[in-house]
């Protein structure tokens, strides 16, 4: 599948220039309503002549080619293991904060 290829003129200088979504930089947004996903691509390229960045939004999947976007399942799956560590690493700070001041205590009054 080929992807789109889109004339643009430059926000800034308004020379005209191509934004192919084959090779040029893109973010993703995903957005879940009532479990039904709804995907769009805004491209992102420099204008050639004034290096103004310019950029062309998408939420057709036709237009975007074979390129793969990010893994939303895998940044849930990695949010997870980063909450999960960050609770271990407070209960041991707290476990071995309680250590200290136990040791501090027993040094100084005993």
């Amino acid at each position: 599948m080929e992807a789109k290829k889109v004339n643009v003129n430059c926000s800034n200088c308004h020379e005209p220039f191509i934004i192919d979504f084959a090779t040029d930089q893109f973010s993703s947004e995903i957005q879940i309503f009532n479990g039904k996903k709804q995907r769009k691509r805004t491209y992102i390229k420099k204008c050639p002549h004034c290096d103004t960045i310019n950029y062309v939004m998408s939420d057709k999947k036709e237009e975007w080619g074979n390129r793969k976007g990010p893994n939303i399942k895998l940044f849930l799956f990695s949010g997870i293991f980063s909450c999960l560590g960050f609770v271990v690493l407070g209960i041991l700070f707290l476990y071995f904060a309680f250590k200290g001041i136990g040791f501090v205590f027993d040094w100084l009054f005993n």
